[in-house]
Formats: structure tokens, sequence, C-alpha cells
């Protein structure tokens, strides 16, 4: 969230990948260990996981809130379309 926060305050840097949009992009798919599939599906009967997995399932919400924002900073493509797939997802995720 505070990467997404700089580059919505202060813009974009390529050249720096930490305020790279594409760079957190990347980063946010590599740090998820579940598919939007899977994470849907276990959602889908959350109160009936044990707490390990219920707080899995919080953890990837936590990590993808910033996706609305940094989907509009990049260009069309399989890592955009996948990030869109997570947020549509992340309502969806206790």
């Amino acid at each position: 969230m505070l990467r997404m926060w700089v580059i919505n305050r202060l813009g974009p840097d390529t050249t720096d990948h930490d305020w790279s949009p594409e760079a957190l992009a990347s980063d946010t798919l590599d740090t998820l260990t579940f598919t939007p599939a899977q994470a849907a599906g276990l959602a889908e009967g959350w109160r009936d996981l044990p707490i390990e997995r219920i707080r899995e399932l919080r953890w990837h919400k936590n990590l993808t809130a910033h996706l609305e924002s940094l989907v509009g900073y990049l260009a069309p493509g399989p890592v955009r379309e996948q990030l869109a797939v997570w947020n549509a997802t992340r309502s969806l995720l206790p």
C-alpha cells in the first residue's frame, strides 16, 4: 500500500524498482500463494475453515488492496488482466 500511495502521489518512476507500477504488479503477483479461483473457492465457506486458512485469505485481501489503483497504471496485457481478476476476487474474501 505504501508503494502504491507514493506512485499515486509522486507518480511512477520506471528507473527505480520501488516506484515502478510494473514492478509492483510483478511483486504483488509473486507474493500471492493462491490463484484467484482457489481464493474464491475457499472464500465461499470461509466461516467453516480453520483460523489459519481464514488468516491466509485475509492476508490475500490485504495484499491486493492497492490493485484498483495499480491496474490503471498498467498497459493492457496478461499482468493487468491477472490483477483485474484478483481485484474482482478481493471482494469475496473475508
